[in-house]
């Protein structure tokens, strides 16, 4: 099968853009994530996947709790953008200015992982979540974001 004939026939699929922040002690580690899905509401269950190829992996498969899932505006581009890279640690308080921009956030804890292929998918349970005043939602398709 052709990979990125594939590829550009899935990205037909619009989606909505987010940030997935795992912390431990002091440091934040963040991921931009766009195969994020709900799962159960009773119980509260989301999930999403991360490629086993990814510099963050280690990092997210390695807690079992301590996980936010955020949900980003269209206004975050910018962020969407360097949590897709390399320059994906920061502190608190970025991550405390990256929620406060969103349509609203998740904290969550490890529910199950699972090995799929070339990606590994974390279910997670729903601790707590809130949501903040109406903002437009980050979307991409067709492998750009969209407005």
């Amino acid at each position: 099968m052709n990979k990125q004939k594939l590829r550009k026939c899935l990205s037909l699929f619009a989606t909505g853009v987010t940030s997935i922040v795992s912390f431990k002690k002091l440091t934040y580690t963040g991921i931009t994530v766009n195969s994020f899905s709900s799962v159960s509401l009773n119980p509260p269950l989301v999930m999403w996947c991360i490629d086993k190829k990814s510099s963050s992996l280690k990092s997210f498969l390695s807690l079992k709790n301590n996980y936010k899932i955020i949900f980003l505006a269209n206004s975050q581009k910018a962020i969407s953008n360097k949590l897709a890279g390399s320059d994906n640690i920061f502190d608190k308080v970025f991550c405390d200015k990256i929620v406060k921009k969103s349509l609203g956030y998740l904290d969550c804890a490890i529910f199950k992982k699972y090995d799929a292929g070339d990606h590994y998918i974390i279910v997670h349970r729903v601790l707590k979540f809130k949501t903040f005043t109406k903002k437009k939602p980050l979307v991409f398709f067709d492998s750009k974001y969209k407005n």
